[in-house]
């Protein structure tokens, strides 16, 4: 599918400008800083945590026994950035087509648009993330928690999936 634009010999000069100005920017989505980029990543890549004595005797002090053999706690890879953008990226890119033309014809502006493709991304990868079921969190988690979805709690960390503009 390519975009399809009307024009006249003296408008191509503007266009190609516009063109120039777009091809050197970059919209990243994501989360950026502070305690929720560092939460965002352990659910996006997972992690593991060495459980110390330290640790252990927390534990049990609130109710959760380890067995002896149990060294690590594996929190699972819950890829809500990757695995939303990879289901979402086609149907933003068609958007972002059809209104290229927009563009390119100066009736909307290269930040809007880019704005616009940041937008529309982010808040797929937020729906993606609210729906997200898999893997499922522990039975003590859901406890603790009163909630089954694995990446909501407060809703602050998927509150905070944004985007910016390069």
């Amino acid at each position: 599918m390519g975009v399809k634009i009307k024009t006249t010999k003296d408008e191509f000069p503007e266009m190609q400008r516009t063109a120039n100005v777009l091809s050197g920017r970059k919209v990243k989505v994501g989360v950026f800083g502070g305690e929720h980029e560092w939460l965002a990543g352990i659910h996006e890549y997972g992690c593991k945590i060495p459980v110390t004595p330290e640790m252990r005797a927390y534990l049990h002090n609130i109710g959760i026994h380890l067995k002896k053999s149990t060294t690590v706690i594996t929190i699972p890879e819950r890829s809500f950035i990757r695995a939303g953008h990879d289901q979402y990226a086609k149907q933003v890119l068609d958007v972002a087509e059809k209104v290229l033309p927009d563009v390119l014809a100066g009736t909307m502006s290269e930040d809007q648009y880019c704005r616009m493709v940041g937008e529309t991304m982010a808040s797929k990868i937020k729906a993606y993330a609210i729906d997200l079921q898999d893997p499922p969190n522990s039975e003590w988690t859901i406890q603790e928690k009163g909630s089954t979805n694995p990446l909501i709690d407060s809703g602050d960390m998927v509150g905070s999936i944004n985007y910016e503009v390069e």
